[in-house]
């Protein structure tokens, strides 16, 4: 993942999808963002997603102020790149109750149990 540090905050600019790394091309095209028809805006768009992480303040706090490029946080001001970034950053520790959900495994037969708060932040 790169970052820049750009005035009072940080950007770091994580891949889109399945891959691992982030070329200086990827990021040149997301910030000059200029097109002129719907496909050019849908191939343009969502190359790399931008997470700005404010540079100042307490650390346990400002990733609470952070933004990303991603249409999750564009509609609830909150996504997993954020999140994410946080607990690799070490500014928020998950709760132990995240570290037991299961990831990749099929749904067991029948009514599923009620749901756990696994990403829940006060």
């Amino acid at each position: 993942m790169r970052s820049q540090v750009n005035g009072d905050s940080i950007q770091y600019y994580c891949p889109v999808g399945q891959e691992n790394e982030v070329t200086e091309d990827q990021i040149q095209t997301v910030k000059e963002m200029r097109w002129n028809t719907f496909d050019q805006f849908k191939k343009r768009a969502s190359i790399v997603w931008i997470v700005d992480i404010p540079n100042d303040g307490d650390t346990a706090e400002k990733w609470k102020g952070g933004k990303c490029t991603c249409p999750c946080y564009l509609k609830q001001f909150i996504c997993k790149h954020l999140i994410g970034l946080a607990i690799r950053l070490k500014y928020v520790k998950p709760p132990p109750a995240a570290k037991l959900v299961p990831i990749g495994q099929k749904r067991k037969r029948g009514r599923p149990k009620k749901a756990t708060k696994a990403l829940l932040v006060d």
